[in-house]
């Protein structure tokens, strides 16, 4: 009986120090915090990325579900693609703030989030949904990449459908010299 209790005793006693420590690393601001910061024009801090990296994170990984779907469809009148639409619009009106942290963070250079968020930044960047912050994704510095496959200028080469390659990547230019 004693026994038991004793091992009753430790196993609260550790319940209670990982709830505490749990608690004490969550030191992060809140959403609406940072929203205030980025109203009010203060400067950032790279806690303050964290909060936005994880809010557009969770976004656009529930995102990406219905971006697959609607991309699967041949066009945009079928039941599947109406109703992946609409189910993202309503996960959209969900997330007050992603308007506001994807803007921020599209005109953020990657360098000024710190090396834990660029590390995030890059495990996001598989999600259609996920803004790049500036520095991240196509190095458009090397003369062969001219854009990225989104930002493809209309004179491009397309198949039928209008569709350069399937997936996120750079489109490289064989004929410059």
């Amino acid at each position: 009986m004693k026994k038991t209790i004793s091992k009753l005793m430790a196993s609260a006693a550790t319940l209670l120090m990982v709830i505490g420590l749990a608690a004490c690393s969550s030191n992060l601001p809140t959403d609406a915090d940072v929203a205030k910061k980025i109203d009010a024009k203060e400067a950032l801090s790279e806690a303050d990325y964290t909060t936005m990296i994880d809010y557009c994170g969770r976004y656009a990984e529930e995102a990406q579900k219905y971006y697959d779907i609607i991309n699967a469809q041949p066009n945009d009148s079928t039941t599947e693609y109406l109703t992946a639409a609409n189910d993202l619009a309503e996960l959209y009106g969900n997330y007050a703030y992603i308007d506001q942290f994807r803007q921020t963070l599209a005109q953020t250079d990657m360098s000024q989030l710190g090396a834990d968020n660029e590390k995030k930044v890059n495990e996001m960047a598989k999600y259609q949904a996920f803004p790049l912050p500036a520095g991240a994704g196509a190095n458009l510095q090397d003369p062969n990449v001219v854009g990225m496959i989104e930002d493809m200028p209309a004179t491009a080469t397309t198949d039928s459908t209008g569709v350069l390659s399937t997936g996120d990547g750079e489109a490289v230019d064989v004929n410059t010299k």
